[in-house]
């Protein structure tokens, strides 16, 4: 049964009651981000790249606030191509700075990035292999390639702030 098979009262009802409880109950945010990156999997053909370092994972290497926000850098790899991310914050907002490298020079041509988050999604083109995305909500977010309207890869899902 779908929402088209019942009666026009039944669905006044039942949005009736879906904002009783989006107010006494909402969902929490987490789950909805979580939710986000699960349904990101129906794109099971793109690559997705590994996470190969974290300056953040370092014990000697702390986040340190700045006058320009607190960042880390992380790199993403599938074979001859990464993405390094200087991803920074401050405040509610992020700035996401990056760099796709290819040694094999066949992706970087005529290739877009795509920021996804839960609320956002915007794509640049690439200008010297290189990409910025500002006022970049909290949160997750992951950075997707593509080439020809075709998602070539993607990394995992990383926290802005």
């Amino acid at each position: 049964m779908t929402t088209q098979d019942l009666h026009p009262d039944d669905l006044a009802l039942l949005e009736r009651l879906g904002a009783i409880v989006g107010i006494v109950d909402p969902v929490p945010p987490d789950v909805i981000e979580l939710g986000r990156a699960a349904f990101a999997l129906h794109h099971a053909d793109t690559t997705v790249m590994t996470l190969v370092a974290d300056a953040m994972a370092g014990a000697a290497l702390r986040a340190t606030p700045s006058a320009r926000g607190t960042s880390h850098l992380l790199v993403f790899e599938h074979g001859p191509v990464s993405i390094e991310l200087d991803v920074t914050w401050r405040r509610d907002f992020g700035r996401i700075l990056g760099v796709l490298t290819d040694a094999s020079g066949s992706l970087t041509e005529g290739a877009h990035v795509t920021l996804e988050t839960r609320t956002v999604t915007r794509t640049v083109d690439l200008e010297d292999d290189r990409f910025t995305f500002d006022r970049v909500p909290l949160g997750l977010a992951r950075v997707v390639v593509e080439q020809s309207g075709e998602r070539i890869m993607s990394t995992t899902w990383f926290d802005v702030g």
